[in-house]
C-alpha cells in the first residue's frame, strides 16, 4: 500500500512539472484545443461603435492550427460573436448590410513558438455599449470568454 502511494505521489509530481504553461494561467481565453489563447491588443470606442483586436497565440510547439470559425451566415454570426456588458448583447457593426469582421477564422500552425508565439490575428467593429456600461465581454465561438475588456 506504501508503495503504491509513493507512485502516485511521483506521477503527481512529474505531471504537475509536466504540465504546459498554457494550461496553469487561467487569466488567459483559451480556444478549444487548449493550444492557444487570445489577447486583446486593442479596445477604442470611436462615437457609436467598438473596434477590437485580438492575437492569437500559443507556447505548443508543433501546434498544427485550429478553425474558430468559418462560413458564418448573417442570421447566425449574432448568435456566436458579440459583445456583451451585464444581460445586453451588442452585435457586429453593420455597413451597408456587411458585418465589419471576417469571415472566417483559422489558426495557423506553428513549429517553433519559441521564435515567433503568434497563430493568428483578429479584428472587428461592434455597435458600442453605453459609455458607462460595466465590464464587457467578448463572445466567440470555440474560444473561451473574453474580458472583462477596457474600452480606451
Amino acid at each position: 500500500m506504501f508503495q503504491h502511494s509513493r507512485i502516485l505521489a511521483a506521477a503527481l509530481a512529474l505531471a504537475t512539472v509536466c504540465t504546459p504553461a498554457f494550461a496553469l494561467d487561467n487569466a488567459k481565453p483559451i480556444t478549444q484545443s487548449d493550444k492557444a489563447w487570445a489577447t486583446v491588443r486593442k479596445a477604442v470606442r470611436q462615437g457609436d461603435v467598438v473596434s477590437i483586436e485580438l492575437r492569437f497565440e500559443t507556447d505548443y510547439p508543433g501546434y498544427s492550427g485550429e478553425t474558430i470559425y468559418e462560413k458564418l451566415d448573417d442570421g447566425a454570426i449574432d448568435n456566436v460573436i458579440y459583445l456583451s456588458a451585464g444581460d445586453q448583447r451588442f452585435p457586429l457593426h453593420r455597413t451597408d448590410g456587411k458585418v465589419a469582421a471576417p469571415a472566417e477564422l483559422k489558426l495557423k500552425f506553428n513549429y517553433n513558438p519559441d521564435k515567433n508565439p503568434r497563430v493568428g490575428d483578429w479584428k472587428a467593429q461592434f455597435d458600442a455599449p453605453p459609455a458607462d456600461a460595466g465590464d464587457i465581454m467578448l463572445t466567440l465561438p470555440n474560444v473561451a470568454p473574453i474580458g472583462p475588456i477596457t474600452l480606451k
